[in-house]
């Protein structure tokens, strides 16, 4: 473990200002954007993160929070799930509104919902937690291998656990997040690579 936070350290020591910055604030921009769902919609916070969340994969940024908006505006006016379409599979639709009709009142019951490791991990990141969504980017920082994400090794529960700790690790030392350093070396990475 000692080796992977030695290796998020080194990627971050080359991250840029403007790198930094994408790593301190992305998450807190996200909570806020959820937030105005929120507010728009009534809606509990956590709710709204759980929606986006469940929406997220093979979803743009963009994408996926007018996807958000528009399952959470369709719950609100009595509609279903089945009126609206999100760009992300259909049992990730099913997720998010199965989140909007239990309207969890804690962030575990959210998560319990969720029940995958990286939209799960991304709902407690933009929920404020000290996470971070273990992915290959992440597994090829903390390992020091650029690989193509086909090439990258299955990543268990229990490596994903050590990985998450290396970044909470690394992150310490600049008194930062797991997901603030995550961030900010998930971006410094791309560039350093040519990373699309």
């Amino acid at each position: 473990m000692v080796c992977y936070t030695r290796n998020i350290n080194k990627v971050f020591a080359q991250a840029t200002e403007e790198e930094i910055q994408y790593g301190l604030t992305w998450y807190a921009q996200a909570q806020d954007e959820c937030q105005a769902i929120a507010d728009a919609c009534e809606l509990p916070l956590r709710v709204v993160v759980g929606v986006v969340s469940a929406l997220s994969p093979t979803n743009l940024w963009s994408q996926n929070l007018k996807d958000a908006r528009l399952f959470c505006e369709t719950f609100i006016d009595g509609g279903y799930y089945t009126d609206v379409k999100a760009s992300t599979y259909k049992k990730m639709w099913e997720k998010a509104w199965l989140i909007l009709e239990a309207t969890p009142q804690t962030d575990d019951q959210v998560a319990a919902i969720l029940n995958g490791p990286k939209i799960t991990d991304f709902f407690l990141c933009i929920m404020g937690h000290n996470e971070c969504v273990i992915d290959g980017h992440a597994w090829g920082i903390a390992n020091n291998d650029r690989r193509v994400m086909q090439e990258v090794p299955s990543i268990g529960k229990k490596l994903r656990k050590e990985l998450q700790k290396a970044y909470v690790n690394a992150g310490k030392k600049y008194g930062l997040t797991a997901y603030q350093m995550q961030a900010a070396t998930w971006v410094a990475w791309r560039r350093i690579h040519g990373v699309g």
